[in-house]
């Protein structure tokens, strides 16, 4: 009996223990707004200071200098899965426009944090034409290198926007979805990279002389992730908008995982207190 009654708990083990760690579920990697520089991502700055922490939110600015930069590169990288999404929730404010389009604020992610000439796509807000353009990158692709308008930036005001690229995988052909405010705006064909490591980088960078003031812009970041999600089906990579009942943020995604893993080490407890409830019994 005894016998019986562990093997009932591995069995149940085995079969719990995948959903406690993840495996088969989302994986994610997000900026963590809860304490000041987080220390996955690497902080540094150029002939200027460091994005300033907000209590829950960075703030990333312009300058009155020249080759002036900002930037947060995560430390460590994800598996790109056969979905795999970039997902940032930011404000925005363009006081003056720049003269040169190089001037910008950016979020995006990279598997190269060297040279940045490997697979990348993500957004960057160019503060020269005030707008909130999608990018993507490989030398897998004839033009290396495509950028494509967004959103139109007002001058003048603060406004707050949702940001998601989504890679899909599906009869082995890639493409990546761009959503503002869960609106599907672009949709590009992209090199197959379910396999490879990526990092997440959030930058600002002011190239332009000094003659030339950005220091009244900036970008809020308050929250930055990339995160695999299920795969998609044909049909489901093909469509326009998110549906209304999966048009759920990255926050809510990673909620549900707690919630998962959470009742998994409840439900390990409970066999675990039954077994020895039973042992007990056998024992007297």
């Amino acid at each position: 009996m005894q016998a019986r009654l562990i093997l009932l708990f591995v069995t149940s083990l085995l079969i719990i223990m995948p959903i406690v760690h993840g495996d088969g579920q989302f994986k994610d990697l997000c900026l963590d707004m809860t304490t000041a520089y987080d220390r996955n991502f690497k902080w540094y700055n150029t002939a200027g200071l460091l994005p300033s922490f907000n209590g829950n939110h960075y703030v990333f600015t312009g300058s009155s200098a020249s080759n002036v930069y900002q930037d947060a590169l995560s430390l460590k990288t994800i598996e790109a899965g056969k979905t795999f999404a970039l997902s940032a929730r930011i404000s925005v404010y363009i006081g003056s426009q720049s003269q040169n389009d190089r001037d910008e604020f950016a979020i995006f992610v990279t598997d190269d944090t060297r040279v940045f000439t490997g697979d990348e796509f993500g957004f960057v807000i160019r503060q020269k034409s005030s707008t909130i353009n999608g990018y993507v990158q490989s030398p897998r692709i004839p033009e290396f290198f495509k950028e494509f308008k967004l959103e139109k930036i007002p001058i003048g005001a603060e406004k707050a926007y949702t940001l998601k690229a989504v890679y899909s995988e599906v009869n082995n052909r890639g493409v990546i979805r761009f959503f503002i405010n869960d609106i599907n705006v672009f949709t590009q064909d992209f090199p197959i990279i379910s396999g490879e490591e990526f990092y997440l980088v959030i930058s600002s960078k002011k190239l332009s002389s000094e003659s030339v003031d950005t220091s009244s812009n900036y970008m809020k970041v308050f929250s930055a992730c990339m995160v695999n999600l299920p795969p998609q089906r044909a049909d489901t990579a093909a469509q326009e908008t998110f549906p209304r009942n999966e048009s759920q943020s990255m926050e809510q995604i990673m909620l549900m995982v707690l919630t998962l893993n959470s009742a998994a080490l409840i439900i390990l407890a409970i066999a675990l207190l039954v077994l020895i409830r039973r042992l007990r019994k056998l024992g007297t």
